[in-house]
This record gives structure tokens, sequence and C-alpha cells, in this order.
């Protein structure tokens, strides 16, 4: 009985492969593809902005911390340590209804997060004068 079970062959396709197949790394991809997003797109602000952006830090996080039932938000600025947090998950979930290229969408956040921490209009930071 037990030698049947390990040699099973399902519906003539062969045997199964193991649990952790494509699915998990593909995961590790996707975090790795919003992480250099987000760094070309500040190293582009940072240049094109010096007086403004020049020291413009940056951190990433999964989700934000809601605590007052708002709703959920992509990213946050601080003006006090010019630095911008970026929420992924949200970023990467709520934002596909618009844009079909993710990187258009991490962009667009990093964009509009680096623009509410100067005070400037994000179409300020994608068209410079």
């Amino acid at each position: 009985m037990g030698q049947e079970f390990v040699n099973r062959d399902r519906h003539g396709r062969g045997l199964r492969r193991p649990i952790p197949s494509k699915l998990f790394h593909h995961g590790f991809i996707r975090s790795g593809f919003f992480e250099t997003v987000v760094v070309e797109t500040c190293e582009y602000l940072r240049d094109s902005f010096p007086n403004e952006l020049a020291a413009l830090n940056f951190s990433i996080e999964d989700v934000p911390i809601v605590t007052d039932g708002q709703t959920v938000r992509r990213w946050s600025s601080n003006r006090e340590q010019m630095r911008i947090t970026l929420y992924r998950i949200p970023i990467q979930r709520l934002g596909g209804g618009r844009l079909v290229d993710p990187r258009m969408q991490i962009e667009q956040a990093v964009i509009s997060a680096a623009a509410d921490l100067i005070d400037k209009d994000p179409w300020e930071l994608i068209h410079p004068h």
C-alpha cells in the first residue's frame, strides 16, 4: 500500500513537484523588483531636483500600521527626516486598476510621496521646467 502511494502517477501527468516551486521564488523577485524601481526613481528625483530632494531618503515596508480606521495608505512622508516610506503591498495591489505596468505604479507612488514631502504637485516632478 505504501509503495503504491510513492509511485502514484496522477492522471498520466507524472509525479507531482515538491511544494517549494517557482511560486515562492516569484515573490522574492517581486520584492527585489519593487526595491529596484524605488531606488531608480529616487535617484532620478535627486538628480533632477538637487535643491529640493538631494537629501531624499526612503524606506520600504510591506503595509502601513493603521490605527484610526482610515483608508490604507500607499506612502507617507516625514519632512524633518526628508524621508518617504513606501508601502509595497498597497501599491502593488491597489494601483492595478488604472496602470497596467507595475513599474509605473511604483514610480507614481514614489513621485507622489516626494511631491508631498516638498509641497509640490506630482506633475511638477514628472515634467521639470
